[in-house]
């Protein structure tokens, strides 16, 4: 199974449509299609289920899918982190961050990066710690930002001067909005949102036995849809202050949970040979968490 046959495979699934996809890798339809049903008879299994509009993966496709872009994308970057030239220090920096006022350190190492390095460059990629661990020991990230650090004996770690602190974000016309902090109890019988992270770690262990007693709307990944859920009534959205409760429309407002909760972040990388760039990138953000 070679990567340009993954590629033909990726690409007909992302367009749906043969013609479509000939067009985009440059190739004739029949060349196309021709290499499609040798990658079928090769798995022995069929990719795609044929329609008159176009195409669809099969089960099995979907999961040679999810596989190619894995293998595609990191073949991607090993060329461009082993390409580089040698005389100077460029590429992309791969970071994965949650959702945290802490990317503001992060982006001033950037800032002053580029300033001095404008031949790199960096990618962003948010999500849920769970996934972009999983990106980071694939080889996929080279960074990886973690909201509430745990430790971890197999990656190297720099914790971040700065923490978060957790509270309700509620709109101004809430009983709870009344109050100058919120306990456990105050949210009981209230309708709230909460991360799918933070159950299992530190506020399921703060709310303790008044967490059954919460009426639980809506869990979430990332808080920012949430709060369009909070402007609607729907409850108080448990997150990290200062992330959407400062939005420009106003009519919300932030009280902190009471004992203080804090979340304490820090950045892990994988204990192998960083790129120039990375290493760069390392250096540069320890000067502005020491300044």
């Amino acid at each position: 199974m070679e990567l340009r046959t993954l590629n033909y495979f990726r690409t007909v699934a992302d367009e749906g449509n043969i013609t479509n996809a000939a067009n985009v890798l440059h190739v004739t339809q029949p060349t196309l299609s021709r290499q499609i049903a040798q990658l079928e008879a090769e798995l022995g299994q069929p990719l795609f289920v044929r329609g008159h509009g176009g195409v669809e993966l099969t089960e099995r496709g979907t999961i040679l899918y999810r596989y190619a872009c894995d293998i595609l994308d990191l073949a991607s970057k090993a060329e461009a982190d082993v390409g580089a030239p040698g005389t100077s220090v460029n590429g992309v920096v791969h970071i994965g961050a949650g959702e945290t006022k802490a990317m503001g350190l992060l982006g001033r190492a950037m800032r002053a990066v580029r300033q001095t390095y404008p031949g790199i460059s960096f990618d962003v990629r948010d999500g849920t710690t769970a996934e972009l661990m999983e990106l980071l020991v694939k080889g996929f990230l080279d960074v990886l930002l973690e909201c509430d650090l745990q430790p971890h004996e197999n990656l190297n770690c720099m914790q971040l001067p700065v923490s978060d602190v957790w509270g309700a974000i509620v709109r101004e016309d809430s009983p709870l909005a009344k109050l100058d902090v919120v306990t456990r109890q105050d949210l009981e019988g209230q309708a709230v949102m909460l991360s799918s992270q933070g159950l299992g770690r530190k506020f399921g262990t703060w709310a303790g036995d008044s967490l059954p007693r919460m009426d639980v709307v809506a869990t979430y990944e990332l808080p920012l849809n949430c709060k369009f859920l909070v402007e609607e009534d729907c409850g108080a959205l448990i997150t990290y202050g200062g992330l959407v409760d400062d939005w420009p429309r106003g009519g919300l407002c932030f009280r902190e949970l009471a004992p203080k909760l804090e979340a304490r972040h820090g950045l892990l990388w994988r204990k192998t040979l960083t790129t120039p760039q990375t290493q760069v990138f390392l250096d540069e953000l320890r000067r502005v968490c020491a300044g």
